[in-house]
C-alpha cells in the first residue's frame, strides 16, 4: 500500500511539474511569434499589465486587446528566454524581445490558480534600449 502511495503522489508530482512545462513553453511560443490573442488566452481574469505608459489592472478582454495591438506595432523579430523560475504556486519568465530597432525586456508571473489552472497574474512589457 505505501509503494502504491508513494507512485501516486510521484506521478501527480511529475503531471503537475509536465504541465507548467508545457504552460511555459506555450507563453514562451506566444511571446516569440509576438501572438496577443494567443498569450491573452492564459491571462487570468484580471491582469496586471505594463507596457510602456500602460500601467494598470485590466479585464482579460482589455488586456488581450492592448497587448494584441502592441505586437501589431511591434513584429517581432528576435526572442530570447534570459531567466525562468518557479516556487510553489507560482513561476515567471524573463524574456528578451526585438522588434525592428527596439528591445523590450517582457517579464511574465504565472500562477496556479485554485482550479489547478495556470494563468497568467502580471505581463511586463518595457524598453530596454535606455
Amino acid at each position: 500500500m505505501k509503494l502504491v502511495s508513494t507512485l501516486f503522489v510521484l506521478f501527480f508530482s511529475v503531471w503537475s511539474l509536465q504541465a507548467q512545462t508545457d504552460i511555459d513553453s506555450a507563453i514562451s511560443s506566444a511571446l516569440a511569434k509576438g501572438d496577443g490573442e494567443t498569450l491573452s488566452s492564459y491571462f487570468n481574469d484580471n491582469i496586471e499589465l505594463v507596457i510602456g505608459t500602460t500601467n494598470d489592472v485590466y479585464s482579460k478582454k482589455q488586456a488581450g486587446s492592448i497587448v494584441t495591438d502592441f505586437f501589431r506595432k511591434n513584429k517581432v523579430a528576435a526572442f530570447k528566454v534570459l531567466h525562468k523560475g518557479s516556487k510553489e504556486n507560482s513561476s515567471f519568465l524573463i524574456c528578451s524581445v526585438t522588434s525592428g530597432i527596439s528591445t523590450y525586456r517582457v517579464y511574465v508571473l504565472v500562477r496556479r490558480a485554485p482550479n489547478n489552472k495556470h494563468l497568467i497574474q502580471q505581463l511586463r512589457i518595457e524598453s530596454s534600449n535606455d
